[in-house]
Order: C-alpha cells, then structure tokens, then sequence
C-alpha cells in the first residue's frame, strides 16, 4: 500500500515536472503570450537592478562610472525590452492598453534619466532624475496593472490585489523619499527597486505555476 502510494506520488511528481516544463517553453518561445512576456520583464528586472547595484558598491567593474553606465544600463533594457515586445509578442499583447502603459512609462523614465545624465533638468529637480523616475514606473504600472478592467478574468483576483497594493506601495515609498522622511530607501535603492518590481511578477508567475502542478 505504501509502495504504491509512493509511486503515484512520484507519477504526480513526473507529470508536474513535465507540465511546468512544456508550459514555461511555451512561454519562452516567441511569439510570446502575455505571460511569456512578463517573464522577460522579470529577467529584464533581475539583470538591472542586479548590475545596477553591483555598480554602485563596486565602482571599479563600472565602465563609464557609476551613473553613467547605470543610466545606459537601463536605456539598454528598456530598448530590448520594448524592441521584444513590439517584434516578439503575439498581436493581442502588443495591443493590450497596459503593456502600452507600460511601454510609455520605461520610455518617459529613460528620457528623464538620460536628461538628468546630459544636465538639462532644471537644477531643483536633477537629484530626482535617476531612480525617481523607475520607482514612479513601477508604482504606476502595478496600480495600472491591477486595476484596469478589474471583473476581467485574465486576471485572478488574487494576482490583481497584489499588483495593485505593490503599486501603492512603491508610490508611498516614493512619496516618503521625495519627502525626505526616510533615507532607508535611497541607501538601498537598488535592493528596494529589485524587490517590489520582482514580488508582484513572481507571484504571478509562481502562481501559475502552482495551479498548474496541481492540475496533475
């Protein structure tokens, strides 16, 4: 009895594995549905904030200095990204109203970023042109996210709460910093950006995960 209780468990084990196997090479494999696609803009976070703080605490691996090489750091995954989606998605994501938010809002925060690196900000706003912009990205792109056409089941409503609360979130983060109520957030800027542009995505994409091992 035990013996075959085993092995179901393990022919459940086997089935999952499989299952989740064929289901993330389905979204890895252009043209990229909408979760295929969020997939790419966790990765995309990974590597930015990732380098982005490697730059910052280790100066000398920075090869343009640590501003400069963060900000075209970033220009460079925002263009892939956005190039990605216009030429490797499949049309129903090009045209959905919030990847284009979305895609609106990297390119609005790279505009602000390369202005900021070029000294053409006015002088009072020039210490928010660098990060400033990525956490307003991020906080209005969740709330976006979790809140445009709410009774749509494209979305389970968990996966929308979530989105929307990291949205609020990060713009209260935001709030406070520019307020100069904490400092926590801008000694930590790159471990705070990594974290609440990451959870929301790998909870989606966990989730979905999950449902989809328990289906077997």
């Amino acid at each position: 009895m035990a013996e075959a209780s085993r092995n179901a468990d393990l022919g459940r084990l086997r089935r999952s594995v499989t299952a989740l196997r064929a289901y993330f090479g389905r979204l890895l494999t252009p043209p990229l549905p909408g979760d295929g696609f969020l997939l790419v803009g966790f990765l995309e976070g990974v590597v930015g904030w990732g380098l982005s703080w490697v730059f910052a605490n280790y100066p000398a691996v920075a090869p343009f200095g640590i501003i400069i090489s963060i900000t075209l750091l970033w220009a460079g995954l925002t263009a892939g990204i956005v190039f990605i989606g216009v030429t490797y998605t499949v049309p129903t994501v090009r045209r959905t109203h919030v990847w284009l938010v979305w895609g609106a809002l990297n390119l609005l925060a790279t505009a602000v970023n390369l202005l900021a690196v070029a000294g053409l900000l006015p002088v009072e706003l020039a210490a928010y042109g660098y990060w400033h912009p990525w956490f307003a990205v991020i906080g209005l792109g969740y709330l976006v996210t979790g809140m445009y056409k709410w009774e749509s089941p494209q979305l389970r409503r968990q996966e929308r709460i979530v989105y929307a609360l990291s949205g609020v979130a990060t713009l209260g983060l935001l709030a406070v910093t520019v307020g100069g109520v904490s400092l926590v957030v801008a000694r930590n800027v790159f471990v705070v950006g990594g974290l609440v542009q990451l959870l929301p995505i790998g909870y989606d994409v966990l989730a979905d995960a999950v449902l989809i091992a328990r289906r077997q």
